[in-house]
């Protein structure tokens, strides 16, 4: 899933309706391997309704000097919403006080909405121990003030405010207008269950050393005990009937919820302190357990009577590109930008299937090839001018803490606004108790742990967000967009293998093109399920036949798209941006540098591509 530096983003997830989707996204999806997804009950121990796995795009030939990158047919509204940067006088323009007083009062109140995302960008002080508001009337008065907030945000010039402001401007209007979105469009409160994750949600105070763990502890007792507090409005606000597969979903996540506080963070906290704060732990974790464990038994009784108002039609899917990605694209060729690269990665698969042997993992030499794989990749990166680092610090890798072993590997790393940093490139052994088959499967092969490495670390997940911490606003350190974020992440798996990284073994490229594979299959499903009345089992037929996935793979992959519509943004992002750089490369010939234009697109933070396309290219003269 994308400690979405997911994590808006691991990043995995359904929309926390009351929250900004994107920046949970950015923070949260970091968390996400690229290949493994193998319980949702588990994706629930860190409040993710669903985060995701990944993969990537297609490309020719694994022998011989590199083909150049085949033109990207990206709809011209996908690149073209900004409006290019405007040269402004020296000084502040008269309006920068009242917009500094404004964009802080907006996003205070954002994060105020979703202490959990705040939590995540490092923001402890302020932010631990602070649960959202759930009962109806509070949920009504986050309305109203979001729409104020809105009408705030509009009344400025976009013309009398400096570049900065204007990104910081649209990236607060895009989080309101995605909250707004969940909670009103979708109706969040009454028929999304995922928008009660943040009552059960505790990891980042196990995850993050940013104190003492006793002192973390006694924040998360405070946590429990406010979240216990707000839980009765959750079967008070869901109103029957749901959707079946996203309740389905939902009642997992939250039996895994009971598990995780049962399990993991009892054995780890229980016993920190004196007597009074034992007893205090123990009261509020099992509450909050007991009080997950009933929510979810309900949300399985109501499954089995559930519907299928989980379909967004078209208008409302539309939306959902308007708001989270900044996007007017006609519908219909929105799917024909994915279709056209699905066929180009399937073909291109099967051209190179029938002549590569991948070789696997072996476990005994697990970390240690991860860790050469680590090394290799930032190396290649930096010897070969692929992206400036934005720190120095370095990435450990560590086991899966046991809290956390729902997921094959993933980055966890300190938020932007940490004071202590740290970067943990996590990965999890199989089940010792798993038959030998299944222990195989799941390490897979060398080109996947390959491909996850790149994704995680370098220069991925991680160095894109070190770079977010440079953002120059405090709005754009604290937002970032699902596509951007995975789709960065996404695209440098590819362009590393272009760029002749592991182009030793041919099935480093073959992996590639099954995670692109994977990612299509997506996209395709998202826009089936909501605008095409694919049903699930239609979608799961995709995955495999199309996408060339396992039976078990390809039916949960297929129920994700009922509950995160917006999973189509892995291929977006990657589609973006390199479109972006093929314009980029087109403008300045034999100048353009592959340094300076990801330099460039990372020094924004994490907002949807359109919003900073035009700023990229005049970044770098291409303009």
């Amino acid at each position: 899933m994308a400690g979405l530096r997911v994590w808006t983003g691991l990043a995995l997830i359904a929309f926390n309706s009351s929250c900004n989707a994107i920046a949970m996204m950015r923070r949260r999806l970091r968390r996400s391997s690229k290949r493994h997804g193998r319980t949702w009950d588990l994706f629930a121990r860190l409040g993710l309704a669903g985060m995701a796995c990944l993969a990537l795009m297609a490309c020719a030939a694994c022998s011989g000097p590199r083909p150049p990158p085949a033109k990207i047919e990206t709809p011209s509204a996908a690149l073209a919403i900004a409006p290019a940067p405007h040269e402004k006088a020296p000084g502040p323009p008269p309006t920068s006080e009242a917009f500094e007083r404004a964009s802080q009062g907006v996003l205070d109140g954002l994060l105020a909405d979703d202490p959990g995302t705040a939590r995540e960008l490092g923001l402890h002080e302020k932010y631990d121990g602070r649960i959202a508001p759930m009962s109806r009337e509070a949920i009504a008065a986050r309305v109203a003030r979001l729409r104020a907030d809105e009408a705030e945000l509009a009344a400025f010039d976009e013309h009398a405010l400096t570049p900065d402001e204007a990104l910081d401007r649209a990236e607060l209007r895009s989080w309101i207008a995605t909250s707004l979105f969940w909670l009103v469009d979708m109706d969040g409160p009454r028929k999304v269950p995922s928008t009660y994750e943040a009552l059960f949600a505790v990891a980042p105070y196990i995850d993050r050393d940013y104190a003492p763990l006793e002192e973390r502890a006694k924040r998360l007792v405070a946590q429990e005990e406010a979240a216990l507090a707000e839980v009765p409005h959750a079967r008070e606000n869901l109103s029957p009937p749901l959707s079946k597969p996203v309740a389905e979903v939902a009642a997992r996540n939250f039996a895994g919820f009971a598990s995780y506080l049962r399990g993991d963070v009892a054995h780890l906290l229980g016993a920190l302190g004196d007597e009074t704060q034992r007893a205090r732990f123990a009261k509020a974790n099992a509450a909050l357990a007991s009080a997950a464990a009933d929510l979810g038994a309900w949300l399985k009784m109501e499954a089995a009577r559930g519907d299928q108002s989980h379909v967004l039609g078209p208008a409302r899917f539309a939306k959902l590109l308007r708001v989270q990605e900044g996007l007017e694209t006609p519908l219909a060729d929105f799917a024909r930008m994915n279709e056209a690269d699905l066929e180009a990665n399937k073909k291109a698969y099967d051209d190179l299937a029938a002549t590569v042997t991948p070789v696997p993992v072996r476990e005994a030499d697990l970390f240690g090839a991860a860790t050469r794989m680590m090394q290799g990749a930032r190396d290649f990166a930096k010897d070969h001018g692929i992206v400036t680092f934005a720190s120095d610090d370095t990435v450990t890798v560590r086991e899966t803490p046991p809290y956390a072993r729902w997921n094959f590997a993933s980055i966890e790393m300190s938020g932007p606004f940490e004071t202590a940093r740290s970067a943990f490139y996590q990965i999890t052994y199989p089940d010792r108790a798993w038959p030998q088959k299944e222990r195989e499967a799941y390490l897979g092969t060398m080109g996947d742990l390959l491909g996850t490495t790149i994704h995680e670390v370098y220069p991925g997940h991680f160095v894109q967000g070190r770079w977010a911490e440079r953002a120059p606003s405090r709005v754009q350190k604290a937002f970032g967009s699902y596509s951007f974020v995975e789709g960065w992440a996404h695209y440098v798996e590819r362009m590393m293998i272009d760029e002749g990284f592991g182009s030793d073994d041919p099935a480093n490229r073959l992996a590639m093109l099954r995670g692109a594979l994977l990612r299509n299959c997506r996209f395709a499903a998202a826009v089936g399920i909501h605008t095409q009345g694919m049903t699930v089992e239609h979608a799961a037929r995709r995955f495999e036949t199309d996408c060339h996935q396992d039976t078990a793979t390809a039916r949960e992959q297929a129920a994700r798209g009922t509950f995160d519509p917006g999973y189509f943004a892995y291929t977006l992002g990657k589609l973006q941006i390199l479109a972006l750089r093929e314009r980029a490369a087109a403008s300045l010939g034999k100048d353009f540098s592959l340094q300076r234009f990801h330099d460039a697109l990372l020094s924004h933070g994490a907002p949807p591509v359109a919003l900073v396309a035009d700023a990229v290219l005049h970044q770098i003269g291409a303009r």
